[in-house]
């Protein structure tokens, strides 16, 4: 009797592997229950995570990600079920805004809820390059 080849599942594990990653990589392991990162923190001076005064802010105006990596959730509380985490300077699309949490677009089937308050208004700086090293002189 003839036996049914086995197809190669390499897909589905390259697939499952990215996803791991991505958990890994942005902040859901080092997480402890309060939402806050444990271990060290950035040494950049330049990321603001004081609260924006963006109540008065319209919808409409484009947001970006103020903190190393911002856990996005499927309801607005902070224990509730993570969907992702986005990184540092990723713009947001925002739908709706609900007592410090903002409802973001996440895809054409996807919406998730972020805290407001890790948010800001402010386009982010590019991230300084040093000037590359003259060639040739002695």
């Amino acid at each position: 009797m003839a036996r049914k080849k086995q197809k190669s599942n390499a897909a589905g594990w390259l697939a499952l592997g990215l996803v791991a990653f991505g958990i890994y990589h942005f902040g859901i392991v080092g997480n402890d229950r309060s939402g806050r990162i444990t271990g060290a923190q950035p040494a950049s001076s330049s990321i603001n995570t004081s609260p924006s005064s963006s109540v008065s802010e319209p919808l409409t105006k484009p947001r970006f990600v103020n903190v190393a990596s911002l856990n996005v959730r499927h309801t607005p509380n902070p224990s509730g079920p993570l969907i992702t985490a986005l990184p540092l300077g990723t713009s947001l699309k925002v739908l709706d805004r609900d007592g410090g949490w903002l409802l973001i677009d996440l895809g054409p089937t996807l919406e998730g809820w972020v805290a407001e308050r890790l948010t800001t208004t402010q386009a982010p700086k590019p991230a300084y390059l040093p000037p590359a090293r003259l060639s040739g002189l002695h």
